[in-house]
């Protein structure tokens, strides 16, 4: 059954984010959108509890996708040689494997397919510590419920840059998304992301000249060593452009700053408040249709946990409407009874004081039943005879007529040829006057005229009622 909401949360640093959608008559609907201070989100959600949640998880519905902090995930694209999902699946593993810094037994691995053609498909792998997810769902079991979806905020963001016409179709890109929260950078060439990663947050004291410097040079030198190894596995990237989305509480000197460490030649600064909330592009994505391949860091416990507890609503839904319906129908029943046991009492008594009158009623029925029996003449003997002599064809005649009253009329007879003896029977039958007409042969008899076919036909007579409408 498709779900009427959606609902798609950010944790960032310092904020939680959220967007709950409603689906439309032709598209989906915000519905519902808004954020709320969180304390740090660090070490497994340390200091953040299911009681900072709850209170704004009221507000949300249906599917719940959470999407982890872009620091929190590791993310690589890679060009894969199919576009079978469970192949794409198979080999995604083997990758995380490869550049995963975690241990197997500690790690949790999803992949998504970003683009494809006709042999290959471009894929996103995410790999995250598996503590991280946990304490995820910790903190959402704590405020009610699980997360159905892990997602990863990086492919929110992504969403909204491209689905708001702010990625071109060719040339390489550098995006950042500048927030108090955090910062996130994709690296683009053709339109199709090859490169996540998140850059150091701002510091506190960011207005302040010393600590901003030390910040833009951590980063020039964090989205410098990402496009060494982006030209590295891709190859030359060319120019690039730098695009920065900045939130309108930090300096807008910085984006300056940071393009001057850079060396960029091409350069655009946009506020931030121009797209929309990252949360919407979690939600969006899982409001798209079904894909083969899609990001779900969520463990596939969880998934049971899930189905188990919906089995069980369903199943405590089902009894409840089952009793419901049986009391109501209970009452029904026993309602109706009274009325029929009230209802017959007093059909009984209208049948007590109308038996005189109908037993004279019958009576008087079975007389004038006798007399109609007795004047009708339809089946009397004489208008038989008349009937089946006006049936007969020329060159039929009728030798014999048995007329047994109430039972049956046999008649005999012979014609100049058989066509005339069927006709005759067709005849019979088209009167529609006798319950059946049967034929009991016809043979052939040698005269001095040349022969003759003789034939004998039985009509049983209608019973008394019979006949009558």
């Amino acid at each position: 059954m498709a779900v009427a909401y959606i609902t798609g949360v950010c944790l960032q640093q310092n904020r939680l984010e959220w967007t709950v959608l409603r689906r439309g008559k032709e598209a989906w609907e915000i519905a519902d959108q808004g954020s709320a201070p969180l304390t740090e989100f660090a070490g497994g959600a340390g200091e953040v509890t299911g009681a900072v949640l709850k209170p704004h998880m009221r507000r949300w519905k249906g599917r719940i996708a959470a999407a982890l902090p872009t620091e929190r995930a590791l993310l690589r694209v890679a060009l894969l040689p199919s576009t079978d999902a469970a192949e794409l699946r198979g080999m995604a593993e083997l990758q995380a494997d490869k550049f995963s810094p975690f241990p197997v037994e500690t790690m949790a691995a999803s992949a998504e397919v970003l683009d494809a053609s006709e042999t290959s498909s471009l894929v996103a792998m995410a790999v995250v510590r598996q503590d991280e997810v946990e304490s995820v769902g910790r903190l959402f079991q704590e405020a009610g419920s699980l997360p159905d979806v892990v997602d990863v905020a990086a492919l929110g963001w992504w969403w909204v840059l491209k689905t708001g016409g702010r990625v071109p179709t060719h040339g390489s890109q550098v995006f950042l998304r500048v927030s108090p929260g955090g910062l996130d950078m994709v690296a683009a060439r053709d339109g199709a992301p090859l490169l996540f990663r998140a850059l150091p947050p701002p510091p506190a004291e960011v207005d302040e000249s010393a600590a901003r410097g030390e910040w833009t040079g951590e980063c020039a030198e964090e989205v410098t060593d990402s496009l060494t190894a982006l030209e590295t596995e891709w190859g030359g990237t060319g120019p690039m452009t730098l695009h920065v989305f900045q939130a309108a509480s930090l300096p807008a000197a910085w984006a300056e700053e940071l393009k001057q460490a850079l060396g960029f030649e091409a350069f655009f600064t946009h506020p931030l408040d121009e797209l929309p909330a990252v949360s919407e592009g979690v939600a969006r994505r899982q409001a798209e249709p079904a894909r083969g391949l899609a990001m779900d860091l969520a463990p596939v416990a969880w998934r049971e946990a899930d189905a188990t507890r919906q089995n069980r609503r369903r199943l405590l839904k089902a009894v409840t409407i089952f009793l419901t319906v049986w009391l109501l129908g209970l009452g029904v029943f026993w309602t109706l009874l009274v009325l029929q046991r009230g209802r017959l009492a007093r059909l009984q008594d209208q049948v007590a004081a109308m038996e005189g009158p109908a037993k004279e009623i019958r009576r008087l029925r079975a007389k004038v039943l006798d007399f109609a029996q007795y004047a009708d003449r339809t089946y009397s003997a004489l208008e038989c005879l008349r009937m089946f002599s006006a049936a007969l064809p020329p060159g039929a005649d009728l030798i014999s007529f048995v007329y047994r009253k109430g039972s049956t009329i046999t008649l005999r007879g012979e014609a100049d040829t058989p066509d005339k003896v069927y006709a005759f029977i067709q005849a019979l039958e088209q009167l529609a006057l006798f319950p059946e007409v049967k034929s009991e042969g016809i043979s052939t008899r040698n005269t001095p005229q040349g022969s003759r076919s003789q034939f004998g036909v039985t009509i049983r007579l209608p019973a008394t009622g019979e006949g009558e409408a």
